[in-house]
């Protein structure tokens, strides 16, 4: 009766039985002093306050904790607060938030909003008394960390809790080959002690076979026979014998029913009769190390090999005539490869083929594109990718939306759609973990199946989004225009930076007490896309515009799962003088002045210069009227020598001014002929210098004694020209001995040569 009882209650344990077998785990003790940060080893008392934060009592001031760094409290002169020492007994946390302190003499506060002591009322202070001075036992914060201090410094107490746990049966086994059959068995193969372990859906191990090799890789065909490839050299069918002494890595089927083969020494080989008594293995159809295969719809093999990757189409009922190319990284071509260690395939429902290299990220390309004669490949791994590392052990594609990927110690899970990734650190799978080739397994109820050195790790579906503790993220300090750090705690509000500085860096934390070894940051400025995800806990803003701004940034947990802890910062920057409203009015004022002043200007420039050129027009008709009655043989005497008086121009003109014209009218008409006429002889007929007749010519007709001179021979010209004269005989009536050099003139003067002129 009673080995009954006993074989009753063995069996209901074993129904229970967990498909993962978890530690207890241990309670592990931190101690900080002051080579960690800690201000003094003599701790009085300790409290969390409303941000999370930690505040120590020491002998050296007050220490604030954000579970990075330790940020000293302190008197300092000038602060105009009666406080005498740094050397603080015990603190309390106040109604309204803030730190009470007691000193070996008095009751402080320490204000959180300001972030300085000040005084406290006496009445306020006999209230205290009571409730401070005590012996301190410790504290939990809000995480259940136990917190105690003495003299030799700070201690924490606490318990490490990882969410994965490992596969009952393999630990240390290192897996390498998982598998689920048609019948909801798992298949787990392991390296270390050579076995295949098999577990039924309740996660009870039903059975396990020792193998002559490790078993790499457990795949079963349509038919429903299982095969197990192994290293360093076998290919069975599960409890048969080995039909090769090839180190095998993978094994596909395509629609004909044949296995292809991946061999880590002899590339691709494969089965043409699985179902043979004695199924033999052909020879190598291309490749050398061979690590995973991918067979697609359209009858196509993907090779996954250490120097690349091999393709050919298997569209053939002759294994033999299969063709295999190589396609491997060309550093001259941005879309090529992006590297030749290859590790791993996969492929959507839409075509896409995701390729995993060792340590240079993914790469995905369509199906078509990569048969073509130039493969493009994009690469995932970029700057802007949400992925938080290259390193790729392995990776399986679960649906269209989620691609599962092991690094070295964490798994990332990638949304191809979106391009988000939710990362599974290493504080998730346990204090050390380093993740094999072992393509991850996702079993029907959303669990998936890792293998690892220290296991098979298993990851529900609940503890991998599910989410507990939430840090929340809290500005520490800032900096600006690298100035001495301003230590002000909170969780967001306003920061408001002196004048004339536009350039700070803030600085913040998540808190979390228990583990913050993993939690990554990323943050962004105005709606910007958010940066990169990485462990830096500060940004550095350069060069900002005036205005209000808004920093915002967000944390994963400790396990590296992003969580909905956006904090928001707003930093606000002051105009420069110039830059407020009443100097851009003023500047508006003063360009509108501006651009009036140069319109008014161009306008008298224009009405001077036509007013110029009206007294010239008048002048040349002047000169133009005398020369014709100088050619006349019935003009009197008086008037044939010259006695003619030119009238002024204008009736504002100054009868000196009209003498002065007169006089350089009476030159010009005596030495329009006269190839030896110059300026000079000019000046000295108008009783003025070379200078003084420039600028008075300049000032009352707009041009120069030299342009005058020309301008009155050019008018003669073509008044002679229209006479009939020839052109050698116009040259020399208006002062030209060289015939070419006057037409060169009279062409840039009128736009046409003289001959042209006198014909038309």
């Amino acid at each position: 009766m009673k080995n009954c009882l006993s074989a009753i209650i063995a069996f209901l344990l074993s129904c229970v039985m967990p498909m993962s077998a978890r530690v207890r785990e241990p309670e592990r003790v931190t101690h900080y002093d002051t080579l960690d940060g800690l201000s003094s080893t003599s701790v009085g008392w300790g409290l969390q306050d409303g941000n999370g934060l930690l505040w120590f009592a020491t002998w050296n001031g007050l220490n604030c904790y954000d579970g990075y760094d330790f940020h000293r409290v302190q008197i300092r002169p000038g602060d105009r607060v009666s406080i005498s020492t740094n050397r603080i007994r015990d603190i309390l946390l106040s109604d309204d938030g803030n730190i009470l302190c007691r000193t070996d003499e008095d009751i402080y506060e320490y204000d959180l909003g300001t972030y300085s002591f000040k005084d406290i009322t006496p009445e306020r202070k006999d209230s205290l008394r009571g409730r401070m001075g005590r012996p301190w036992r410790g504290f939990y914060d809000r995480q259940g960390n136990f917190w105690s201090g003495n003299h030799q410094g700070l201690n924490k107490r606490y318990t490490l809790r990882h969410p994965a746990s490992i596969l009952a049966g393999t630990a240390d086994r290192h897996p390498r080959a998982l598998m689920l059959d048609r019948d909801s068995v798992l298949w787990v193969g392991t390296r270390t002690d050579r076995c295949v372990r098999r577990y039924d859906c309740t996660g009870i191990l039903v059975d396990s076979m020792h193998l002559a090799t490790a078993p790499y890789c457990i795949f079963q065909t349509s038919a429903g026979d299982v095969w197990i490839g192994g290293k360093p050299g076998s290919l069975m069918k599960y409890g048969g014998e080995s039909v090769t002494d090839d180190a095998v890595y993978d094994i596909k089927e395509d629609r004909r029913g044949r296995l292809w083969v991946a061999t880590y020494g002899d590339g691709v080989k494969c089965i043409d009769n699985p179902r043979a008594g004695r199924p033999s293995v052909s020879t190598s159809l291309g490749g050398h190390r061979v690590r995973r295969l991918l067979i697609t719809p359209s009858d196509r093999l993907i090779a996954a090999t250490t120097d690349g990757l091999l393709i050919g189409s298997i569209a053939t009922d002759d294994s033999r005539e299969v063709k295999l190319r190589r396609i491997s990284r060309d550093g001259s071509v941005a879309g090529s490869l992006c590297s030749n260690a290859t590790m791993s395939l996969a492929q959507d429902s839409r075509g896409r083929v995701y390729v995993a290299t060792e340590s240079s990220g993914i790469d995905v390309i369509d199906e078509d594109v990569l048969f073509s004669d130039s493969p493009e490949f994009t690469h995932v791994n970029t700057s802007g990718s949400s992925l938080t590392s290259d390193i790729v052990n392995a990776m399986t594609l679960h649906s269209d939306s989620l691609l599962m990927i092991a690094g070295s110690d964490n798994v990332m899970a990638y949304n191809p759609v979106t391009g988000r990734t939710q990362t599974l650190s290493r504080t998730f799978w346990g204090d050390s973990c380093r993740f094999a080739e072992t393509t991850p397994l996702c079993l029907p109820d959303g669990t998936w199946v890792f293998g690892a050195g220290e296991g098979a790790y298993v990851a529900t579906a609940e503890s991998i989004y599910g989410r507990d503790y939430v840090p929340p993220v809290v500005f520490t300090s800032y900096l600006v225009n690298g100035e001495s750090e301003c230590f002000a705690p909170t969780p967001g509000g306003m920061i408001e930076i002196p004048a004339g500085h536009r350039n700070m860096t803030v600085s913040f934390a998540a808190i979390d007490y228990t583990d913050n070894r993993d939690i990554l940051y990323r943050t962004r400025l105005d709606g910007s896309p958010w940066t990169g995800a990485d462990r830096t806990r500060s940004v550095t803003l350069f060069n900002m515009s005036a205005g209000t701004h808004r920093l915002e940034v967000q944390s994963t947990d400790r396990y590296g799962r992003w969580v909905d802890n956006v904090a928001e910062l707003k930093i606000d920057v002051p105009y420069y003088w110039y830059e407020t409203i009443w100097a851009r009015l003023l500047f508006a004022v003063m360009g509108v002045g501006f651009v009036t002043a140069v319109v008014y200007t161009l306008f008298y420039i224009r009405n001077v210069n036509r007013h110029r050129r009206e007294l010239l027009d008048k002048y040349m008709a002047l000169l133009k009227e005398r020369d014709a009655v100088s050619t006349e043989r019935t003009v009197v005497a008086e008037e044939a020598d010259g006695e003619y008086e030119m009238p002024p121009l204008n009736p504002d003109q100054k009868p000196e001014d009209t003498a002065f014209l007169n006089r350089v009218r009476k030159y010009i008409e005596e030495n329009l002929d006269n190839p030896e006429a110059n300026v000079d002889d000019m000046a000295v007929a108008a009783a003025a210098s070379r200078s003084t007749l420039n600028r008075h010519l300049r000032a009352q007709l707009g041009i120069t004694a030299a342009q005058l001179l020309i301008e009155a021979r050019m008018q003669r010209a073509r008044q002679l020209l229209g006479d009939g004269r020839t052109v050698a005989e116009v040259a020399d009536m208006c002062g030209y001995a060289d015939v070419h050099y006057f037409q060169r003139v009279f062409k840039k003067k009128f736009g046409v040569n003289p001959g042209v002129f006198g014909r038309g």
